[in-house]
């Protein structure tokens, strides 16, 4: 969890990065001399300054605490408690607060109290007097928060536990005496809408700041103009993060501070650098900085450019902390978005083996999720894209997912016979990387989809289902549901189901954030037609069209990211130089999606004379000089006039930029063509005129001719004209 300024223990957002229990316990009858009846390990960033004493450490000792409310003195015989902690201590990033959340459900699960959340708000709000930390821990997602006064009574009881690190006793101390129960409703909250778009990094120094510290800086009054400084932009600010699209400038001065940051500086060498420096204006995709609580993580909102913002902010904080400390510190940082379900618990069935088998105190029970695998989450991205994947159904297929395979019926697909199957699969390439940067992801879902139908079309078959298959080491929520919210997208463009596919979260296999993915497509041509190309109707002069590509598509990014981030110093989320007229960023023009051109040629290919289609070659890795000749007979070639289309500016500049010769250029990119078709040259201008009514940019672009021996199959004329 986070805090958001500006406030004071205000506004809150708990974020995806987790706090994880673990607990098991011995057979009955096993011996255990654990102090309280409980062991506790822990792993996580830290673990070596953890204490594991269980009325030490502030997870279990809350649990104590909510215990003895209730009459039970210590944990059930034999608990052992397993702390897995990913949220880094003593940043500000929320770790006692997720601390005492998980105490208080970790004893209403052993002491089967049955508390609801509302009443677990109570207890955690009498250790850890932050609702903001707290509420966002519980509740998951963007939340703002007050708190009830306590009469003094209801807090100086000493079996209470206080979770800051403060110069005073700790608290949590068992005098034999129950104590007190919390009040009823301590504090309320209220969640808020969070735009889709925004995303948080997290950029994390690897020093701490002791709260002691953080509190002591801090004046004991503030002048009333500070004071409606900040309250004026905390009620913009709430409304303003749930605005779809983002308004940067409102959410910037939202973010303004004139209580908390401005004391501070000193503790957090750069911070006062990070907030004069950057801006929307010199950060495209930037929305606001803060504190994250007392700090020193800095949190920064932003829709694209993740990296590059992440990178001039660590650079500040490194560089001023050399300069005003002599000190050389390091700065992590994390692209992160809300955790709307808040705090959760998952019941295990026990164990089928032998009580010999069961863990010991000091050996706690292995699980698929202290290896890094999430099954709930992976259950939780099934049931979010459910509704998703049901938008794409079509004759032949529900769409409905959680199955263990994808299902089609083809005579409900209209075919009364036996067609061809077509199968293709492919992937989205290293396009992906600029995904990552920018932190966008729903383009290449469609991508995914339109590089394996494109290749179903120029067989001649009907897209008829997709299977997709995605694979990270974390699984996160968000961006994987948008992945699939773009593949979707691409199906419904291509008139096929998305009936299945599999996840994969493997721990170490990928970067942080980062994924890799593949997909399958399943198309039918219909019984007693041919399977394109024809290559026995094809002719010396038969016409050459080409179809216009939307942009680079989505092969060649080795290169195309080779050209940006080495010749250029470009960064992705800065303005496109290639683009007139409009701002967009370099990462938002390259993720252009690829051209999906079924509902273009499907008609035509469908139709009873078929038109005079006789092949087609969909532009992909290898570009022109490559695909064009996997669909002619050995004795043809194709003669392209390098004149007669238009090559787009993104291309052209890529060219220019990185000095690519022409032969390379044409074997690289797609030189503005996804489409090449063969076509009897009686029917070349009906399938023109066609074409262009379905929306479609056509050009002829070339014949087919003689191929001599030992000829290539392509040969591009006029390629100097391009520039």
């Amino acid at each position: 969890m986070i805090t958001i300024r500006p406030g004071f223990d205000v506004i809150g957002l708990a974020l995806s990065i987790y706090l994880e229990i673990q607990v098991t316990f011995d057979s009955p009858g096993s011996p255990s001399d654990a102090p309280l009846h409980c062991s506790v390990t822990y792993e996580g960033p830290g673990k070596e300054d953890v204490v594991l004493v269980a009325d030490e450490n502030l997870l279990t000792r809350t649990a104590l605490y909510v215990l003895r409310c209730h009459g039970q003195r210590a944990f059930p015989k034999g608990t052992n408690v397993h702390i897995i902690n990913n949220i880094p201590l003593g940043r500000g990033l929320g770790s006692s607060g997720a601390a005492v959340v998980g105490g208080v459900m970790l004893a209403n699960e052993v002491g089967k109290l049955g508390l609801s959340k509302n009443r677990m708000l109570d207890y955690s709000l009498m250790v850890e007097r932050h609702p903001d930390n707290v509420a966002a821990a519980l509740y998951g997602g963007f939340v703002g928060t007050y708190l009830n006064e306590l009469d003094p009574k209801d807090t100086e009881r000493k079996e209470i536990p206080l979770s800051e690190v403060l110069p005073q006793p700790a608290g949590g101390v068992d005098t034999g005496i129950i104590p007190p129960e919390p009040p009823y409703d301590i504090g309320h909250y209220k969640k808020f809408r969070w735009a889709k778009e925004v995303k948080c990094i997290a950029i994390i120094p690897n020093f701490e700041v002791p709260t002691a510290e953080a509190r002591k800086c801090l004046p004991e009054k503030y002048t009333r103009a500070n004071m409606v400084f900040n309250l004026q932009r905390t009620a913009l600010l709430t409304t303003s993060l749930g605005e779809s699209p983002p308004d940067p400038d409102m959410i910037y001065q939202g973010m303004q501070d004139k209580v908390h940051q401005p004391y501070r500086q000193h503790l957090i060498p750069g911070l006062s650098e990070v907030l004069q420096s950057l801006s929307p204006k010199s950060h495209p995709g930037l929305l606001g900085i803060c504190l994250s609580g007392a700090g020193p993580t800095i949190l920064a909102l932003a829709t694209t450019n993740f990296s590059s913002i992440a990178d001039a902010i660590s650079s500040k904080l490194i560089s001023e902390h050399q300069k005003q400390k002599g000190e050389t510190i390091k700065c992590d940082w994390k692209l992160l978005t809300p955790a709307n379900d808040g705090a959760t618990v998952t019941h295990h069935p026990p164990d089928s083996t032998s009580p010999s088998a069961a863990p010991s105190s000091s050996s706690p029970a292995m699980t698929y999720a202290s290896a890094g695998v999430s099954i709930p989450t992976g259950n939780q991205l099934i049931q979010r894209i459910r509704a998703t994947a049901a938008s794409t159904a079509r004759p032949g297929a529900s769409a409905s997912l959680g199955g263990f395979g994808g299902t089609f019926d083809l005579h409900a697909a209209g075919y009364t016979s036996s067609p061809t199957l077509i199968h293709c699969i492919d992937g989205v390439g290293t396009k992906l990387k600029v995904a990552f940067a920018v932190g966008s992801y729903r383009s290449v879902g469609i991508d995914l989809v339109a590089m394996n139908v494109n290749d179903l079309i120029v067989q001649g078959a009907e897209p008829l289902s997709f299977l997709d298959y995605y694979a990270t080491s974390r699984l996160q929520l968000e961006v994987a549901a948008e992945f699939v919210e773009g593949v979707a997208e691409g199906c419904r463009s291509a008139g096929c189901a998305l009936v299945g596919g599999e996840t994969a979260e493997m721990p170490g296999m990928y970067g942080a954030g980062e994924f890799d993915a593949a997909g399958q497509a399943t198309g039918a041509v219909p019984r007693g037609r041919k399977v394109l190309p024809d290559m026995e109707a094809m002719r010396e002069g038969d016409v050459l069209l080409g179809l216009a590509s939307s942009g680079a598509h989505s092969n060649g990014f080795s290169l195309i990211r080779k050209i940006v981030e080495d010749r250029t110093g470009l960064g992705y989320g800065d303005r496109a130089p290639w683009v007139e007229g409009e701002e967009v960023t370099v990462g938002e023009a390259l993720l252009t999606p690829t051209k999906i051109y079924v509902k273009a040629l499907l008609p035509l290919l469908q139709a009873s004379d078929f038109t005079g289609i006789k092949g087609l070659a969909h532009i992909t890795g290898g570009g022109l000089v490559e695909n064009i000749p996997r669909m002619l007979p050995s004795h043809l070639a194709a003669t392209l006039d390098a004149q007669s289309w238009e090559v787009p500016a993104v291309l052209r500049w890529l060219k220019r930029t990185g000095n690519v010769g022409n032969d390379e250029f044409v074997r690289a990119f797609n030189a503005g063509l996804g489409m090449v078709l063969v076509v009897d040259i009686a029917r070349a201008s009906e399938v023109t005129k066609k074409l262009r009514e379905a929306g479609e940019t056509v050009w002829e672009v070339g014949r087919l001719g003689n191929r001599g021996e030992g000829a290539l199959g392509c040969l591009l004329d006029k390629m100097e004209t391009w520039k």
